[in-house]
C-alpha cells in the first residue's frame, strides 16, 4: 500500500507537468519532537514516560490537490491526502492510500459540491471543517489544549462515502453540510453509522463565529440492538482584540457514547459502583456541556498560546447514576523561522472524575513537549 501511494504521487506529478491548463500540487507537512509525560488512569497503573513524538504540532501528511477551471465560474477540484508517521514512516492509517482526504469536487458561482472521503464538519482539519477557529490549540499540540478531550465524542473523525455542500459566502455568512452514507458495502443500511452535520459560519474584519449541528444516526449491533441516535451541538469563535484574540466555545450534547476526557476507556472496562464493565460496553445516553476559554497574543516574535475546558455529563441510563467531570489546561508558545518552519513548545494538563454510587475515578495526566513542524 506504501508503494501504490508513492507511485500514485509520481504520476500525479508527472500528470500535473503535462497539462498546462490543469494545476496540480504536490504538498505536505512534517513534525518530529519529544515529550514528557506522566499519566495516571486513576486504577492503580501510572507511567512516566519520555519519548519522540510524531504530528505533536500539526499532523503529519502528504497530499495533492488540482483544480481544473472550466469557465464560466465552475472548476473541477480535487483533494488526495495521506498521513503518516514521522517517527517511523508508517501509514497514519494501515491499509488506505488517502486516509485524511479523497474527495472530488465541483466550484460553481452556486458553491461546492464533494463527494469521498472527508473529515467531519466538527473538526480544524480537512477541506470542509468549521471547528478551526474555537480553540487557539484546535485538536491540541500533542495531547496538550485538544478540544476533544472535553467535546462529546463521534464514532468517527472521517467519513467514507460522504456528501458535501459548502454555500457561496453572503455578508460573511457561509453555510456548509455534510452527510455521510457510511461504510463501504453499508451504504444507507442500518449496519453503518451515517453521519449528518449543518453548520453556519461568519467572519467579519475582527470577528469569527460558528454554529455547528452534528447528529449520527448509530449502527445496530449485537450488544446495540436499538441504539438512541447522539447530537451535539457546537457555537463558537473569536475575537481580535489588536494584538490579542479570545477564543470561546460551548457544546450541549445527548445520547452520546463516551467523552474524551482521560482514562474513559479504562473506566469503561473496570466498571464502577454498582454498573459493570459489560453495563459500560453498550452505554449510549450521556447527556451534558462543555466550555473552552482561550487566547493567543504575539510575545518575542513568536505567538503564545492558552486554553481550558471543562465538561460535565451523566446518564441515567443504569439503576446507579454516573456522573463525569473533567477538563485541560495548557500554555503553548510557536515560534516561525519561516513561513514554512515552526519551533513548539507546550505544557498542560488534563483530568477527571468518574463518580457511581459511593465510588470515585479520578485520573489525571501532565505533558510538557517541544518540537519542529515542516510545511512544504
Amino acid at each position: 500500500m506504501k508503494q501504490l501511494s508513492i507511485a500514485l504521487l509520481a504520476a500525479l506529478s508527472v500528470t500535473a507537468t503535462a497539462y498546462a491548463e490543469s494545476s496540480v500540487t504536490v504538498y505536505g507537512r512534517i513534525d518530529v519532537g519529544v515529550g514528557a509525560s506522566h499519566v495516571d488512569n486513576g486504577l492503580g497503573s501510572t507511567v512516566n514516560n519520555v519519548e519522540m513524538i510524531s504530528g505533536g504540532g500539526t499532523s503529519n501528511r502528504i497530499g495533492i490537490k488540482g483544480t481544473e477551471d472550466l469557465g464560466n465560474g465552475y472548476k473541477v477540484k480535487f483533494v488526495l491526502e495521506n498521513g503518516f508517521d514521522s517517527d517511523t514512516g508508517a501509514e497514519g492509517s494501515e491499509g488506505l492510500a488517502f486516509s485524511r482526504e479523497a474527495t472530488l469536487q465541483i466550484e460553481s458561482p452556486y458553491g461546492i459540491l464533494a463527494a469521498g472521503r472527508s473529515s467531519v464538519l466538527g473538526t480544524d482539519g480537512g477541506s470542509f471543517n468549521l471547528l478551526g477557529n474555537v480553540n487557539p490549540f484546535g485538536t491540541g499540540i500533542w495531547e496538550i489544549g485538544n478540544q476533544n478531550i472535553v467535546y462529546a465524542k463521534l464514532p468517527a473523525s472521517r467519513n467514507d462515502n460522504a456528501v458535501i455542500y459548502r454555500s457561496p459566502v453572503m455578508k460573511g455568512f457561509q453555510l456548509t453540510t455534510q452527510y455521510s452514507m457510511g461504510e463501504e458495502d453499508h451504504e444507507n443500511r442500518s449496519t453503518s453509522d451515517h453521519y449528518f452535520g449543518l453548520g453556519v459560519t461568519w467572519k467579519g474584519s475582527q470577528a469569527e463565529g460558528v454554529v455547528l449541528f452534528e447528529r449520527v444516526n448509530e449502527k445496530l449491533t449485537t450488544l446495540k440492538r436499538n441504539p438512541k441516535d447522539m447530537w451535539r451541538v457546537t457555537a463558537g469563535g473569536n475575537w481580535k482584540l489588536q494584538s490579542f484574540t479570545t477564543y470561546l466555545s460551548l457544546q450541549y450534547f445527548r445520547n452520546a457514547d463516551a467523552v474524551g476526557t482521560p482514562a474513559f476507556g479504562d473506566m469503561k472496562d473496570h466498571g464502577i459502583g454498582k454498573i459493570s464493565a459489560a453495563q459500560l460496553k453498550i452505554i449510549d445516553g450521556l447527556k451534558g456541556g462543555s466550555v473552552i476559554l482561550g487566547f493567543s497574543t504575539p510575545v518575542l516574535g513568536g505567538n503564545l498560546l492558552g486554553a481550558a475546558g471543562y465538561v460535565h455529563a451523566d446518564t441515567d441510563q443504569y439503576a446507579s447514576k454516573l456522573k463525569v467531570d473533567g477538563g485541560f489546561v495548557g500554555l503553548g508558545y510557536q515560534y516561525a523561522f519561516s513561513k514554512n518552519t515552526k519551533l513548539y513548545s507546550a505544557i498542560g494538563a488534563s483530568g477527571a472524575k468518574y463518580k457511581s454510587s459511593n465510588e470515585s475515578i479520578k485520573p489525571k495526566a501532565f505533558y510538557g513537549t517541544l518540537g519542529l513542524s515542516h510545511y512544504f
